[in-house]
């Protein structure tokens, strides 16, 4: 049996530590503008540490939000500022964030593995897929 919750944790913790944390976020944000056009124009005025800081905040969120799938204000609002009347990102983006983000705890975890992998994306997926269907109710 594994345990995807503990890997997550323990990927999470790796990448974010001292020696790692910032190169994780800048690689991260680095990797997700280049990937699209329009995700660049959506992150043109971006006060990217402050965005550092809701992204480190998200991880947790998403990791409760996949353990009790019970939504809360946090994530509600995360959501709709995600929708048609706060920044507008179309759902395609969400899929492409994932990506990258895997792509970088690939790049940086030093025990990558594709259970890692999978942990990562069950424990993001859940609050993914709600922001998708939930940012413009």
């Amino acid at each position: 049996m594994m345990d995807y919750r503990a890997l997550f944790n323990a990927s999470l913790a790796r990448v974010t530590d001292a020696t790692r944390e910032a190169a994780f976020f800048d690689d991260f944000y680095r990797r997700f503008v280049a990937a699209d056009p329009a995700i660049e124009a959506k992150f043109r005025d971006t006060d990217f540490a402050k965005q550092k800081q809701m992204l480190r905040e998200s991880f947790q969120e998403m990791n409760h939000f996949c353990s009790s799938l019970e939504s809360n204000t946090y994530i509600i609002t995360l959501a709709r500022i995600h929708g048609s009347r706060g920044r507008d990102i179309p759902v395609h983006m969400f899929d492409i964030w994932l990506e990258c983000l895997v792509a970088t705890v690939k790049d940086l975890d030093p025990e990558y593995t594709d259970s890692v992998e999978l942990a990562w994306r069950i424990i993001m997926t859940p609050g993914i897929q709600f922001m998708k269907f939930y940012r413009d109710r």
